[in-house]
């Protein structure tokens, strides 16, 4: 997307570093050593499609709020793959090919308050630590405005993080620990509601 270049460099950093930045809505724990299930991904970023739950975690969209089908010279949106996103396709979300990580980026110039779906990759049992990475850009707006952003598992609210605009770019991760276990299948929900010209990418959620 337009800040493209700003966005691969931070994230670059984040990536290259130990962990999480931060807990959110966690627990603590240790770092997997007593999960009962191996590390891997629950989610895979090509495959978030939109939806129209999460009322009862999110609230109700404003009335305003619009996210437009896809606009000017743009690639295939809907596969199994990455993409690289031209610099004339305007679009809400993509899985996008952002160096050797495909992460799931929303625009919210494009569309200010999206809600995706996608079902849980394999089952999470109890006990199990989530680590959720998130990364923004830099965070333009009216000042006193707020960013939101979370996931969902299920019935349980698993990352809800909120930040305050004008800001900085950089990284929101957290972990959760499974308090029940959750089959292959289960809804997944992400959030983004936003005020402003920014960008927010999602970058992996996985077993520690």
């Amino acid at each position: 997307m337009r800040r493209q270049l700003i966005i691969t460099a931070g994230l670059l950093l984040v990536l290259s570093g130990c962990g999480s930045s931060g807990d959110s809505m966690g627990t603590g724990g240790t770092g997997g050593v007593d999960s009962p299930s191996g590390p891997g991904p629950v989610i895979d970023n090509t495959q978030w499609r939109p939806t129209d739950k999460g009322e009862e975690f999110f609230g109700t969209a404003p009335e305003d709020a619009t996210c437009p089908p896809p606009e000017g010279d743009c690639p295939d949106l809907e596969g199994d793959e990455c993409v690289d996103v031209p610099p004339g396709c305007l679009v809400s979300f993509v899985a996008e090919c952002l160096d050797q990580f495909t992460v799931l980026a929303v625009d919210t110039e494009v569309c200010d308050w999206l809600t995706l779906e996608q079902p849980l990759l394999r089952d999470v049992f109890e006990g199990d630590e989530i680590e959720i990475r998130t990364f923004h850009s830099p965070l333009n707006g009216p000042s006193g405005g707020e960013a939101r952003i979370s996931l969902t598992l299920g019935d349980q609210m698993i990352f809800d993080e909120r930040v305050p605009i004008p800001a900085d770019s950089g990284p929101i991760n957290g972990t959760w620990i499974a308090t029940k276990d959750f089959q292959a299948g289960t809804a997944m929900l992400y959030h983004v509601d936003n005020h402003g010209d920014n960008e927010y990418l999602l970058i992996e959620v996985n077993i520690l």
